[in-house]
């Protein structure tokens, strides 16, 4: 790649799932995730499926035969792999789904951006919270992506991109010169734990690791039978009641995400000495968020700008400090609701601060708006 190139998410997406080790993308053509579709074809680990159900539970099975796995999707697609997703978390299966968010609901408005699908990582089924990440610039999206096939892998678990019709469709520039090499720069993939004991101790859903994922052996190996098991299950991937085997090994599904935060890509901080406002940013709103910024600091405002990379789990503990001392916290969407500022206040993280959003619908969040809310 030349210093300076014009490319879009799209393209950084399927450049990071590739490095990463993706060798099956399964899709089915959806504005505006059809660029990631096309590309992934291009690539020749790329299929068609007649619909989304189909999608996930092809992934599904490639997935749990030992190949790496991705597809792209937007909110209508989503809703139909949803059932599906939800037996893929419990039978801990490593997969990558990214989804592209369009104004909604239903088909919506395909062509025109939106944060409107905030919600529909964080709860799948039983309460249980699928890991997400969310690029806020161009430059985190090979590397999120990237980072959320590495993270399923690791915790055998599906995993969330959740993006923008702006984000992977726009065109921008993508400068790596005078040491911006390292904007390509993406980490090393990770292999699943396999298991490598004996046979008679192997138990599909037992022999933990240390991050409390079991290690896996593929249908058809040489060592021992395994299970896939969607309903409550034991140990062995028998179907069981509620008994105190059982529970611990569901609760375990929603412990390994919230026990391995490290794992996470960590928000970016931006802080200012004495900073009275705190803006807080995801997705494509970080380029409006970044510009009001700059903007109010010319004027002599004090503010604080904070970038999330990962929307689930919330990463209460950063996000808390990010907010000390301030009096105001700033938290711009593109959706009609404030979504995610919903479940930051139900996080109970800005106590005692005035909470301001920014809401934009069928239109990006602009800089001047931001301004507006921040305090004199």
């Amino acid at each position: 790649m030349s210093a300076v190139t014009m490319t879009d998410g799209s393209a950084e997406i399927v450049r990071g799932a590739l490095a990463a080790g993706v060798d099956l993308y399964a899709g089915y053509p959806i504005t505006p995730a059809s660029r990631i579709y096309e590309a992934m074809i291009q690539a020749g680990v790329g299929i068609g499926c007649p619909d989304e159900i189909t999608v996930i539970q092809t992934l599904t099975g490639a997935a749990l035969g030992g190949r790496k796995v991705l597809t792209a999707t937007s909110a209508a697609g989503y809703a139909l792999m949803v059932e599906s997703i939800g037996a893929a978390l419990a039978m801990e299966v490593p997969l990558t789904v990214v989804l592209v968010q369009r104004m909604g609901p239903s088909s919506g408005a395909a062509t025109t951006t939106s944060q409107g699908d905030v919600w529909a990582p964080l709860v799948v089924s039983g309460g249980y919270q699928i890991p997400t990440l969310c690029p806020a610039r161009l430059e985190d999206c090979a590397r999120l992506t990237a980072t959320a096939v590495n993270l399923a892998e690791q915790l055998r678990s599906p995993v969330i991109v959740l993006t923008e019709r702006e984000m992977v469709s726009a065109l921008r520039t993508l400068d790596t010169a005078n040491g911006g090499q390292a904007l390509l720069e993406l980490p090393r993939p990770v292999a699943r734990a396999a298991y490598r004991g004996a046979p008679e101790d192997f138990r599909p859903y037992g022999n933990l690791n240390e991050f409390q994922v079991p290690e896996l052996l593929p249908p058809g190996n040489p060592v021992a039978q395994t299970r896939f098991q969607a309903s409550m299950h034991d140990e062995q991937g028998l179907i069981v009641k509620a008994t105190p085997k059982a529970r611990h090994n569901v609760a375990r599904l929603q412990g390994k995400v919230d026990g391995n935060a490290a794992l996470f890509p960590p928000p970016r901080l931006d802080a200012q000495a004495g900073a009275e406002t705190l803006i807080v940013s995801f997705g494509c709103t970080d380029y409006a968020a970044r510009e009001a910024v700059h903007s109010l600091r010319a004027r002599g405002a004090k503010v604080s700008h904070l970038t999330l990379l990962t929307r689930c789990p919330v990463q209460a503990e950063a996000i808390r400090a990010a907010a000390e001392g301030v009096r105001q916290v700033v938290i711009p969407e593109e959706n009609l609701f404030g979504l995610y500022r919903k479940v930051l206040n139900g996080e109970r993280l800005f106590e005692g601060r005035e909470v301001a959003g920014v809401n934009s619908f069928g239109a990006l969040v602009t800089p001047d708006q931001i301004s507006a809310e921040v305090l004199p």
